[in-house]
């Protein structure tokens, strides 16, 4: 994952990846036969990219209201 630019940069990248889970997610609901176990791998990816990206974003954060 690219370090973002600033915090803005950084919700936008979570606002695309949440709405990718909730796709793949939707996707898997709608037809589970159709999916292996390795589907999830990139599901979990992004989960953990959002979970780094909101790490970084409240860490700036701090950063701005000391």
């Amino acid at each position: 994952m690219k370090r973002p630019d600033n915090i803005h940069d950084a919700l936008r990248h979570l606002q695309n990846l949440t709405l990718c889970i909730a796709r793949d997610t939707e996707n898997y609901l709608d037809n589970p036969g159709d999916f292996s176990p390795d589907y999830f791998e990139g599901v979990k990816d992004a989960a953990l990219d959002a979970h780094l990206l909101v790490t970084w974003v409240r860490d700036n954060l701090k950063e701005l209201h000391k």
